[in-house]
């Protein structure tokens, strides 16, 4: 029976057919589809010079998606990142089309079409145009290196605006690989594909890995770091690949520092506690939750004394300014200044102030528990909510917070599944947390909470994923029991 099974097949690839492996035909055509189609659409949007940048982009990206994972599960990795990747670019190029049109550069939004401009002057004041500068608005994206990176790509592939969307691209469906490798690790096989293709297909994860902007690239950090951390919390010490994992940590920790410092200062953060923890002293729980909080006031200390030494200020100056920038947060959510669900024309202004409405009130205003502390928090994590929303744009917006709370709820029963790796699933728990508290304390709009709420989406969905498998465990065994 055996070789007449191996004769069928050697038939079928000697005639260029799969037929004789029932299903394997289907997926390598839909994969070679999209490999072959994506860069032919990009050839037809902007040229040779998006072909070449979308080719690198995708064989790339499906190079590391597959080093990233064992042997056993490569097949899976694929068929994950061409899911993603064919899907958004199947939504970038018509979109980029139709907007290149209209604008000249494609852009979806304003602070997409903002990255692209300077981006493009930076390369010009590189070849020594005199006439081009940066507008004084635009001079803060010069401290970033996604606008020097935007720079490289205009300077090796030409004013081609659709290469850095096909690199978020990439970078968002390398982010569907990587939870899921997370996540398998930590759970079990079924969650780490429920959440790796939650990633792949929530909408608010491809609504920002569509256009220029560098959300995608911090989300691709922060996961790729936490991928390392994962390594190092369970890899034997003499394991040579505990210096490849650091390396790549370091770098990781390095362009968050630069991206989003303070993603950078949570990894650092759990890197400690992983160490005390790993350390041959045995700690009991609250030693080191202890160990945590110690690391973290070093940290934060270590930055406000920093500050005060650059800046010539005193340190209660530097407290001072947290809780003005706080303050004007907030006052900006009850504004809806600047967001990208609301225009400015929304954010009135006093006319007897030069601040707006919303943040002179905010500024006299006294301190309250509820509205300082409690509110925000309570904003960070459930707004945009579904029965708050005042307009069509900000009802579409907040449709996809209802699975959110749904994963919330989910995520409080995650201990019960069962995490194979402990030490890493507090650390888990401990991102996130953290994040939350940054999102409270900086977040002031509707726009940038969803932007950057992203560094929640692949942690929630995990915890979230494994709470809710456990709970759809629970219910049918009660069922087959009472049957």
């Amino acid at each position: 029976m055996s070789t007449i099974t191996e004769r069928a097949v050697f038939r079928g690839a000697r005639h260029g057919s799969l037929r004789a492996l029932p299903g394997l035909g289907t997926a390598i055509t839909w994969q070679a589809a999209i490999r072959v189609v994506a860069p032919l659409g990009a050839l037809y949007v902007e040229g040779w010079s998006a072909l070449i940048g979308a080719l690198l982009v995708q064989e790339g990206g499906l190079w590391l998606a597959r080093r990233i994972t064992d042997s056993q599960h490569r097949q899976l990795a694929t068929s994950l990142f061409l899911a993603a990747y064919g899907l958004r670019m199947l939504i970038v190029l018509p979109t980029h089309y139709a907007a290149k049109l209209a604008n000249g550069s494609g852009a979806l939004y304003r602070d997409d079409y903002t990255n692209d401009l300077v981006g493009e002057w930076l390369v010009r004041i590189a070849r020594g145009e005199g006439a081009t500068a940066i507008f004084a608005g635009h001079q803060y994206l010069l401290d970033s290196v996604y606008s020097y990176l935007l720079m490289g790509i205009y300077a090796m592939f030409g004013y081609s605006p659709i290469v850095p969307k096909v690199l978020n691209v990439g970078l968002a469906a390398l982010c569907a690989v990587f939870t899921f490798e997370i996540a398998r690790k930590v759970f079990s096989h079924r969650v780490a594909l429920l959440a790796a293709l939650a990633m792949a297909f929530l909408p608010s994860l491809i609504v920002w890995s569509v256009a220029t902007i560098k959300e995608t690239l911090v989300l691709f950090a922060s996961l790729l770091a936490l991928w390392a951390l994962q390594s190092l919390s369970c890899a034997d010490r003499r394991d040579r690949r505990v210096w490849d994992a650091l390396v790549v940590l370091l770098g990781a920790t390095l362009l968050l520092l630069d991206l989003r410092s303070t993603s950078a200062f949570i990894v650092v953060g759990l890197l400690g506690l992983f160490l005390v923890s790993r350390s041959r002293v045995r700690l009991r729980p609250w030693q080191v939750g202890l160990a945590g909080a110690t690391i973290a006031v070093l940290l934060i200390g270590t930055t406000l004394v920093i500050r005060e030494r650059t800046s010539n200020r005193p340190l209660s100056a530097s407290f001072e300014d947290v809780a003005l920038q706080v303050r004007h947060r907030r006052a900006q959510e009850a504004a809806g200044a600047a967001s990208q669900l609301r225009s400015e024309a929304d954010a009135t202004s006093d006319t007897n102030s030069q601040l707006p409405a919303a943040e002179a009130l905010s500024d006299a205003a006294p301190f309250s528990v509820l509205g300082d502390v409690i509110d925000p928090l309570g904003y960070a994590l459930l707004a945009p909510a579904p029965w708050q929303a005042g307009s069509p744009l900000e009802l579409a917006a907040s449709a996809e917070m209802v699975v959110w709370y749904v994963l919330l709820i989910g995520s409080l029963f995650a201990w019960r599944a069962g995490p194979r790796q402990p030490l890493f699933f507090f650390g888990l728990i401990a991102y996130a947390v953290a994040n939350w508290l940054i999102l409270a304390a900086v977040e002031g709009n509707v726009g940038n909470l969803l932007r950057h709420r992203m560094m929640l989406d692949p942690v929630l969905l995990i915890l979230g994923v494994a709470g809710l498998e456990w709970l759809w465990s629970r219910l049918r065994s009660r069922d087959h029991l009472s049957r």
